[in-house]
C-alpha cells in the first residue's frame, strides 16, 4: 500500500469507465530516491496506485498476474502534474478473475496505460495477516 503516495479526491462512472479522480503527494518518500531534485513518479508506483483503484472499485484483494500492455508515454513530476484520473475499464470481473484496461491522465492527455490480469485473493483475516510486527 502506498500511504503516502497519493490521495484520492473523488470517484464517478461514465458510461462503462470508473474514474478516480487522484493527487500525487510531491513530497512523498518515494522521490526522495527518485529523484531528489527532478521528482519523477515510478511505473512501479503508478502501477500499484491503479491496482488499489481497481481493488476500491471491485471491493476485493488483487494480486496482478499478468501485464498485457504498460506504456508510459509521458514522465509525471508530481510537481507539475499532481491532480491526475485514473480511467478504469473492467473487461472482466468473475469469482477468480479481473482484467482491466486503465489509463493515467488529465483531461485529453495520456500519460501512462496499463491493461492487466488480476487474481481475486481472499480478504485479510486475522489467520492469514502476513504483516511483521515491529518490536
Amino acid at each position: 500500500m502506498l500511504s503516502d503516495y497519493y490521495t484520492v479526491n473523488s470517484r464517478w462512472t461514465e458510461g462503462d469507465t470508473t474514474v478516480f479522480e487522484v493527487s500525487l503527494n510531491p513530497v512523498s518518500a518515494v522521490y526522495r530516491g527518485h529523484f531528489p531534485d527532478m521528482p519523477v513518479a515510478p511505473g512501479v508506483c503508478n502501477i500499484q496506485m491503479i491496482k488499489e483503484c481497481v481493488e476500491r472499485l471491485t471491493g476485493r484483494r488483487l494480486m496482478i498476474r499478468y501485464l498485457a500492455q504498460c506504456r508510459l508515454t509521458t514522465l509525471l513530476n508530481p510537481q507539475q502534474h499532481p491532480d491526475l484520473q485514473v480511467h478504469i475499464q473492467l473487461l472482466e470481473n468473475s469469482d477468480t478473475l479481473v482484467r482491466a484496461q486503465t489509463a493515467i491522465g488529465q483531461q485529453e492527455e495520456t500519460y501512462f496505460t496499463l491493461r492487466f490480469d488480476a487474481s481475486v485473493q481472499p480478504p485479510i483475516t486475522e489467520q492469514n495477516d502476513c504483516t511483521v510486527p515491529f518490536f
